[in-house]
């Protein structure tokens, strides 16, 4: 008289073979060891944020607006590509007052010219950044 094996699944009982039924526990130890492993090493279980079978949206925070991210990513791009079509004297004014956060009157001083000057040139390259931004 042979030894019957039997697994369940789905909750039915199922007779395999002796072979079946080793490979099926041996993977099935090796899957218990490994959650043993990750519990001992504090590793979370993505089946632990599963509870409703909303896996996503348990994950999701709320507190980031992934949109506005990429809105402003986009944005930051195509400002970006419209400083590209400066000419270098345009483009090294725009980066001494915006990025270096040079005065206007310091700036005038160090390129030799009124205040009025520097305020002009930088309302003239607004509008011709502008116009590239409505181009791109």
């Amino acid at each position: 008289m042979s030894k019957k094996y039997f697994i369940f699944i789905d909750g039915k009982k199922v007779y395999v073979s002796e072979e079946v039924y080793k490979g099926y526990w041996q993977i099935t130890n090796r899957e218990n060891y490994l959650e043993q492993v990750d519990r001992k090493n504090h590793l979370l279980f993505f089946s632990s944020y599963d509870k409703d079978g909303n896996f996503v949206d348990n994950l999701r925070d709320d507190k980031v607006d992934v949109e506005k991210i990429v809105e402003t990513k986009i944005l930051i791009d195509r400002v970006h590509d419209a400083l590209d079509g400066l000419n270098t004297e345009e483009r090294e004014l725009i980066e001494s007052l915006y990025f270096e956060e040079e005065s206007i009157r310091s700036l005038a001083r160090r390129l030799n010219t009124s205040h009025t000057s520097v305020i002009r040139k930088r309302n003239s390259i607004f509008k011709k950044l502008n116009k590239l931004l409505e181009d791109l």
